[in-house]
């Protein structure tokens, strides 16, 4: 880049021929800055104002994944008890914290998986499923034991 920095410069066309390239660079470095630079700077600004509004009794999520409830502020550090055991108090950095929310403790309940009616054969739909030989082959002998090559159990 230097090069050719230098080259224009020494060319007979001297800076007019390389303001043309000083141009590209700048429209280059100016939507680096709107689209890289300038979000990255308001969400850390956003995330340091949240960080710094925490008081005894938030709830907050730390980096590694755990809640906790804030109990004391001493400086930049927190102390933070964690679970329901009230005997477990760490102290933690503020700017550990990701974010100030509550965790979700409610249970949620799923919808039973769709079960097949006990008296369903299988293999009813034979034509519909154009099985191969050997599918029919193991529906047809699925139900007999067959025996094993260990001989009788004792």
């Amino acid at each position: 880049m230097f090069n050719v920095l230098l080259d224009a410069a020494t060319t007979e066309q001297g800076i007019g021929g390389m303001l043309p390239l000083l141009a590209v660079y700048a429209i280059f470095f100016v939507i680096l800055y709107f689209v890289l630079i300038r979000p990255q700077r308001k969400r850390q600004k956003e995330t340091t104002n949240m960080q710094n509004a925490i008081v005894n009794g938030d709830w907050v999520l730390l980096n590694n994944g755990m809640y906790g409830k804030v109990v004391n502020v001493v400086n930049d550090n927190l102390m933070v008890e964690f679970g329901t055991n009230r005997s477990i108090i760490i102290p933690v950095r503020r700017d550990q914290v990701l974010a100030k929310e509550e965790p979700d403790l409610t249970q949620k309940t799923y919808e039973e998986v769709e079960k097949a009616p006990e008296d369903a054969v299988i293999g009813e739909d034979l034509a519909e499923d154009q099985l191969d030989s050997y599918d029919q082959y193991i529906l047809e002998k699925g139900d007999k034991k067959k025996k094993s090559p260990f001989g009788k159990k004792k």
